[in-house]
Protein backbone atom coordinates (compact mmCIF):
# COMPACT_ATOMS: atom_id res chain seq x y z
CA UNK A 1 0.00 0.00 0.00
CA UNK A 2 1.13 3.43 -0.48
CA UNK A 3 -0.45 6.89 0.49
CA UNK A 4 -1.67 9.87 -1.17
CA UNK A 5 -0.42 12.92 0.77
CA UNK A 6 -2.80 16.59 0.67
CA UNK A 7 -1.94 20.00 1.82
CA UNK A 8 -4.24 22.67 1.84
CA UNK A 9 -2.89 26.26 2.76
CA UNK A 10 -0.65 25.07 5.20
CA UNK A 11 1.43 27.80 7.56
CA UNK A 12 3.76 27.24 10.33
CA UNK A 13 5.37 29.90 12.97
CA UNK A 14 8.46 29.57 14.96
CA UNK A 15 7.33 31.40 18.37
CA UNK A 16 6.36 35.05 17.23
CA UNK A 17 8.31 34.43 13.66
CA UNK A 18 5.77 33.22 10.86
CA UNK A 19 7.94 30.68 8.69
CA UNK A 20 5.80 30.26 5.54
CA UNK A 21 2.33 30.37 4.33
CA UNK A 22 -0.33 29.10 2.05
CA UNK A 23 1.25 25.56 0.90
CA UNK A 24 -0.99 23.84 -1.49
CA UNK A 25 0.77 20.26 -2.72
CA UNK A 26 -0.38 17.07 -3.25
CA UNK A 27 1.74 14.10 -3.22
CA UNK A 28 1.22 10.54 -4.92
CA UNK A 29 2.72 7.44 -5.32
CA UNK A 30 6.48 7.45 -7.53
CA UNK A 31 6.84 11.23 -6.52
CA UNK A 32 10.24 12.59 -5.29
CA UNK A 33 9.58 15.89 -3.56
CA UNK A 34 12.43 17.81 -3.20
CA UNK A 35 12.17 20.25 -0.13
CA UNK A 36 14.82 22.93 -0.80
CA UNK A 37 15.44 26.97 0.79
CA UNK A 38 18.18 28.39 3.30
CA UNK A 39 18.65 27.55 6.71
CA UNK A 40 16.08 28.52 8.82
CA UNK A 41 13.50 29.15 6.45
CA UNK A 42 11.07 26.08 8.48
CA UNK A 43 11.95 23.14 6.25
CA UNK A 44 12.66 20.47 8.85
CA UNK A 45 9.49 21.85 10.38
CA UNK A 46 7.32 21.17 7.23
CA UNK A 47 8.76 17.71 6.88
CA UNK A 48 7.21 17.34 10.14
CA UNK A 49 4.10 18.67 9.42
CA UNK A 50 3.69 16.47 6.67
CA UNK A 51 4.56 13.32 8.78
CA UNK A 52 1.82 14.27 10.95
CA UNK A 53 4.43 14.77 14.33
CA UNK A 54 3.56 18.74 14.22
CA UNK A 55 0.16 20.12 13.47
CA UNK A 56 -0.07 23.28 11.25
CA UNK A 57 -0.41 26.80 12.29
CA UNK A 58 -2.86 27.38 8.95
CA UNK A 59 -4.08 24.90 6.97
CA UNK A 60 -4.79 21.23 6.84
CA UNK A 61 -3.02 17.80 5.70
CA UNK A 62 -4.45 14.96 4.80
CA UNK A 63 -3.02 10.99 4.48
CA UNK A 64 -5.06 8.66 2.40
CA UNK A 65 -5.53 6.04 3.41
CA UNK A 66 -5.73 7.54 7.28
CA UNK A 67 -4.18 4.18 8.02
CA UNK A 68 -0.82 4.74 5.98
CA UNK A 69 2.32 4.52 7.91
CA UNK A 70 4.14 7.55 7.28
CA UNK A 71 8.42 7.06 7.72
CA UNK A 72 9.96 10.25 9.06
CA UNK A 73 13.79 9.97 9.65
CA UNK A 74 15.65 12.63 10.90
CA UNK A 75 18.90 13.91 9.74
CA UNK A 76 20.81 11.51 11.94
CA UNK A 77 20.43 8.32 13.87
CA UNK A 78 19.53 8.77 17.55
CA UNK A 79 22.59 7.36 19.70
CA UNK A 80 20.20 6.55 22.26
CA UNK A 81 22.13 5.04 25.46
CA UNK A 82 21.93 1.62 25.79
CA UNK A 83 20.03 1.42 22.01
CA UNK A 84 21.79 -1.55 19.77
CA UNK A 85 22.54 -1.57 16.28
CA UNK A 86 19.64 -4.03 16.11
CA UNK A 87 17.44 -2.07 18.22
CA UNK A 88 17.64 0.79 16.17
CA UNK A 89 16.63 -0.31 12.90
CA UNK A 90 13.99 -2.24 14.70
CA UNK A 91 12.54 1.35 15.76
CA UNK A 92 13.62 3.42 12.75
CA UNK A 93 11.67 0.99 10.58
CA UNK A 94 8.71 1.07 12.34
CA UNK A 95 8.72 -2.86 12.76
CA UNK A 96 9.20 -2.90 17.02
CA UNK A 97 6.75 -0.98 17.48
CA UNK A 98 4.51 -2.58 15.14
CA UNK A 99 5.43 -6.06 17.09
CA UNK A 100 4.62 -4.63 20.77
CA UNK A 101 1.30 -3.72 19.68
CA UNK A 102 0.80 -7.33 17.98
CA UNK A 103 1.61 -8.89 21.06
CA UNK A 104 -0.12 -6.24 23.27
CA UNK A 105 -2.94 -7.16 20.74
CA UNK A 106 -2.49 -11.15 21.40
CA UNK A 107 -2.83 -10.87 24.76
CA UNK A 108 -5.89 -8.33 24.76
CA UNK A 109 -7.23 -11.43 21.93
CA UNK A 110 -6.38 -14.03 24.30
CA UNK A 111 -8.11 -12.51 27.25
CA UNK A 112 -11.27 -12.14 25.26
CA UNK A 113 -11.29 -8.16 25.09
CA UNK A 114 -13.97 -6.33 22.98
CA UNK A 115 -12.51 -5.53 20.21
CA UNK A 116 -9.52 -7.50 20.33
CA UNK A 117 -10.10 -9.43 17.13
CA UNK A 118 -10.08 -6.43 14.83
CA UNK A 119 -7.00 -4.82 16.88
CA UNK A 120 -5.16 -8.27 16.26
CA UNK A 121 -5.91 -8.22 12.80
CA UNK A 122 -5.09 -5.04 11.98
CA UNK A 123 -1.77 -5.14 14.25
CA UNK A 124 -0.54 -8.35 12.32
CA UNK A 125 -1.22 -6.81 9.14
CA UNK A 126 0.74 -3.15 9.92
CA UNK A 127 3.39 -5.96 11.46
CA UNK A 128 3.86 -7.74 7.87
CA UNK A 129 3.41 -4.16 6.00
CA UNK A 130 6.32 -2.89 7.47
CA UNK A 131 8.37 -6.07 6.60
CA UNK A 132 8.25 -7.71 9.80
CA UNK A 133 8.27 -11.33 9.08
CA UNK A 134 11.47 -11.08 7.14
CA UNK A 135 13.36 -8.20 8.87
CA UNK A 136 16.44 -10.36 10.22
CA UNK A 137 17.05 -11.96 6.91
CA UNK A 138 17.07 -8.93 5.40
CA UNK A 139 19.13 -7.01 7.89
CA UNK A 140 21.74 -9.47 7.65
CA UNK A 141 21.58 -8.61 3.72
CA UNK A 142 21.74 -5.16 3.78
CA UNK A 143 24.08 -4.52 6.58
CA UNK A 144 26.98 -6.99 4.43
CA UNK A 145 25.50 -5.04 1.20
CA UNK A 146 27.20 -1.81 3.05
CA UNK A 147 29.65 -3.33 4.74
CA UNK A 148 28.91 -2.03 7.74
CA UNK A 149 30.73 -4.70 9.50
CA UNK A 150 29.43 -4.57 13.18
CA UNK A 151 27.57 -6.93 15.83
CA UNK A 152 24.00 -6.11 15.70
CA UNK A 153 24.10 -6.23 19.31
CA UNK A 154 26.91 -3.27 19.97
CA UNK A 155 25.80 -0.24 21.77
CA UNK A 156 25.37 2.36 19.15
CA UNK A 157 27.23 4.83 20.85
CA UNK A 158 30.08 2.92 20.43
CA UNK A 159 29.82 3.27 16.47
CA UNK A 160 32.03 5.87 14.82
CA UNK A 161 30.58 8.82 12.73
CA UNK A 162 31.06 7.20 9.47
CA UNK A 163 29.20 3.63 10.74
CA UNK A 164 26.19 5.28 12.58
CA UNK A 165 25.59 6.74 9.08
CA UNK A 166 25.56 3.42 7.54
CA UNK A 167 23.40 2.05 10.45
CA UNK A 168 21.11 5.17 10.17
CA UNK A 169 20.77 4.05 5.73
CA UNK A 170 20.92 0.54 6.43
CA UNK A 171 17.43 1.58 8.48
CA UNK A 172 16.25 3.33 5.80
CA UNK A 173 16.74 0.36 3.49
CA UNK A 174 15.18 -1.77 5.32
CA UNK A 175 11.96 0.29 6.00
CA UNK A 176 8.58 -0.72 4.23
CA UNK A 177 6.44 2.67 4.91
CA UNK A 178 3.70 3.59 2.96
CA UNK A 179 5.76 7.13 2.34
CA UNK A 180 8.76 8.55 2.94
CA UNK A 181 10.01 11.89 4.61
CA UNK A 182 13.76 12.42 4.91
CA UNK A 183 15.40 14.99 6.68
CA UNK A 184 18.72 15.35 4.74
CA UNK A 185 19.55 11.46 4.37
CA UNK A 186 22.56 12.42 2.37
CA UNK A 187 24.61 13.67 5.76
CA UNK A 188 27.87 11.76 6.40
CA UNK A 189 27.68 9.31 3.81
CA UNK A 190 29.86 8.61 1.09
CA UNK A 191 29.75 7.64 -2.60
CA UNK A 192 28.95 4.19 -2.20
CA UNK A 193 26.38 4.63 0.59
CA UNK A 194 24.81 7.55 -1.33
CA UNK A 195 24.39 5.27 -4.50
CA UNK A 196 22.43 3.37 -2.60
CA UNK A 197 20.46 5.74 -1.50
CA UNK A 198 19.70 7.30 -4.31
CA UNK A 199 18.92 3.89 -5.91
CA UNK A 200 15.91 3.41 -3.09
CA UNK A 201 14.82 6.84 -3.50
CA UNK A 202 14.66 6.02 -7.66
CA UNK A 203 13.21 3.05 -6.78
CA UNK A 204 9.86 3.36 -4.01
CA UNK A 205 6.76 3.01 -5.62
CA UNK A 206 5.23 5.05 -2.07
CA UNK A 207 6.21 9.11 -2.43
CA UNK A 208 9.00 10.47 -1.19
CA UNK A 209 9.86 14.15 1.08
CA UNK A 210 13.38 15.00 1.08
CA UNK A 211 15.38 18.07 2.40
CA UNK A 212 18.75 17.95 1.26
CA UNK A 213 21.45 20.77 0.28
CA UNK A 214 23.13 18.32 -2.13
CA UNK A 215 22.19 19.51 -5.78
CA UNK A 216 23.70 16.01 -7.16
CA UNK A 217 21.36 13.85 -5.28
CA UNK A 218 18.31 16.15 -5.83
CA UNK A 219 19.31 16.34 -9.33
CA UNK A 220 18.99 12.43 -9.78
CA UNK A 221 15.95 11.90 -7.50
CA UNK A 222 13.34 14.29 -7.27
CA UNK A 223 10.23 15.12 -9.50
CA UNK A 224 8.97 18.23 -7.95
CA UNK A 225 10.70 20.50 -6.33
CA UNK A 226 8.95 23.28 -3.17
CA UNK A 227 11.14 26.12 -2.62
CA UNK A 228 10.42 28.26 0.90
CA UNK A 229 11.07 31.78 0.09
CA UNK A 230 12.28 33.29 2.90
CA UNK A 231 11.30 37.24 1.43
CA UNK A 232 7.84 36.54 1.02
CA UNK A 233 7.13 34.00 3.58
CA UNK A 234 5.59 30.83 1.46
CA UNK A 235 6.03 28.06 -0.13
CA UNK A 236 6.07 27.93 -4.47
CA UNK A 237 5.79 24.68 -6.17
CA UNK A 238 7.47 23.84 -8.95
CA UNK A 239 6.66 21.04 -11.76
CA UNK A 240 9.38 18.22 -13.12
CA UNK A 241 12.87 18.09 -11.97
CA UNK A 242 15.40 19.33 -9.96
CA UNK A 243 16.86 21.06 -13.25
CA UNK A 244 13.46 22.42 -14.96
CA UNK A 245 12.96 24.15 -11.16
CA UNK A 246 16.59 25.87 -11.30
CA UNK A 247 16.00 27.15 -14.70
CA UNK A 248 12.60 28.29 -13.82
CA UNK A 249 13.80 30.16 -10.74
CA UNK A 250 16.76 31.89 -13.31
CA UNK A 251 14.11 32.80 -15.73
CA UNK A 252 11.80 34.02 -12.75
CA UNK A 253 14.39 35.93 -11.43
CA UNK A 254 15.75 37.73 -14.19
CA UNK A 255 12.21 39.07 -14.83
CA UNK A 256 12.42 40.36 -11.19
CA UNK A 257 14.98 42.07 -12.06
CA UNK A 258 13.84 43.33 -15.34
CA UNK A 259 10.61 44.73 -13.56
CA UNK A 260 12.86 46.45 -10.31
CA UNK A 261 14.99 48.09 -13.04
CA UNK A 262 11.71 49.42 -15.02
CA UNK A 263 10.58 50.47 -11.73
CA UNK A 264 13.63 52.27 -10.36
CA UNK A 265 14.05 54.17 -13.82
CA UNK A 266 10.52 55.33 -13.80
CA UNK A 267 10.32 56.41 -10.39
CA UNK A 268 13.61 58.11 -10.84
CA UNK A 269 12.46 59.74 -14.43
CA UNK A 270 9.22 61.31 -11.99
CA UNK A 271 11.52 62.26 -9.28
CA UNK A 272 14.09 64.41 -11.59
CA UNK A 273 10.62 65.52 -13.09
CA UNK A 274 9.25 67.11 -9.45
CA UNK A 275 12.49 68.70 -8.82
CA UNK A 276 12.69 70.29 -12.24
CA UNK A 277 9.04 71.53 -11.65
CA UNK A 278 9.72 72.76 -7.95
CA UNK A 279 13.01 74.80 -9.57
CA UNK A 280 10.58 75.95 -11.58
CA UNK A 281 7.93 76.72 -9.44
CA UNK A 282 10.51 78.40 -6.69
CA UNK A 283 11.59 80.73 -9.76
CA UNK A 284 8.38 81.70 -10.60
CA UNK A 285 7.27 82.71 -7.03
CA UNK A 286 10.54 84.55 -7.10
CA UNK A 287 10.01 86.83 -10.36
CA UNK A 288 6.79 87.41 -8.91
CA UNK A 289 7.65 88.79 -5.81
CA UNK A 290 10.49 91.05 -6.97
CA UNK A 291 8.10 92.72 -9.49
CA UNK A 292 5.24 92.48 -6.84
CA UNK A 293 5.40 96.52 -7.38
CA UNK A 294 4.78 96.42 -11.12
CA UNK A 295 1.72 98.27 -11.96
CA UNK A 296 0.83 95.59 -15.39
CA UNK A 297 -1.55 94.15 -13.67
CA UNK A 298 -2.10 91.78 -16.42
CA UNK A 299 1.88 90.61 -17.00
CA UNK A 300 1.42 90.38 -12.46
CA UNK A 301 -1.73 87.89 -12.88
CA UNK A 302 0.07 86.22 -15.50
CA UNK A 303 3.13 84.89 -13.16
CA UNK A 304 0.56 84.09 -10.32
CA UNK A 305 -1.19 81.65 -12.87
CA UNK A 306 2.16 80.92 -14.16
CA UNK A 307 3.27 79.57 -10.44
CA UNK A 308 -0.04 78.15 -9.65
CA UNK A 309 0.32 75.77 -12.97
CA UNK A 310 3.90 74.75 -11.77
CA UNK A 311 2.79 74.13 -8.22
CA UNK A 312 -0.19 71.65 -9.76
CA UNK A 313 2.26 69.82 -11.85
CA UNK A 314 4.55 69.41 -8.86
CA UNK A 315 1.31 68.39 -6.89
CA UNK A 316 0.44 65.82 -9.62
CA UNK A 317 4.22 64.17 -10.41
CA UNK A 318 4.23 63.54 -6.86
CA UNK A 319 0.70 61.88 -6.94
CA UNK A 320 2.55 59.94 -9.85
CA UNK A 321 5.23 58.62 -7.68
CA UNK A 322 3.06 57.73 -4.59
CA UNK A 323 0.64 55.87 -7.16
CA UNK A 324 3.81 53.86 -8.33
CA UNK A 325 3.59 50.08 -7.36
CA UNK A 326 7.12 49.35 -5.78
CA UNK A 327 8.66 46.51 -6.84
CA UNK A 328 11.77 44.82 -4.87
CA UNK A 329 15.02 44.19 -6.04
CA UNK A 330 15.15 40.62 -6.20
CA UNK A 331 16.94 38.68 -3.01
CA UNK A 332 20.34 37.79 -2.81
CA UNK A 333 20.33 34.20 -4.42
CA UNK A 334 20.83 31.37 -2.21
CA UNK A 335 23.11 28.28 -2.95
CA UNK A 336 22.86 24.59 -2.28
CA UNK A 337 26.04 22.79 -1.62
CA UNK A 338 27.75 19.46 -0.24
CA UNK A 339 30.74 17.53 0.07
CA UNK A 340 31.70 14.30 0.20
CA UNK A 341 32.67 12.30 3.55
CA UNK A 342 34.81 9.70 4.04
CA UNK A 343 34.28 6.40 5.26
Amino acid sequence: MTANLSCKGVGASFGARELFAGLDLELAPREVVGLVGPNGTGKSTLLRILALLRAPDAGTVKVTPSTASLGFLAQEPERVEGESVRALLGRRTGVAAAEEELQAASHALSDGEPGADDRYSFALERWLALGGADLAERTAAVVAELGLGVDLDLQMTALSGGQAARAGLAALLLSRYDAFLLDEPTNDLDLDGLMHLEDFVQSQEAPVVVVSHDREFLARTVTKVVEIDRSLLRVVVYGGSYESYLEERRTARRHAADAHAEYADRRAELEARARKQRAWMQKGVKNARRKARDNDKFGRAFRVETSEKQAAKVRQTERMIERLVEVQAPRKEWRLQFTIATA
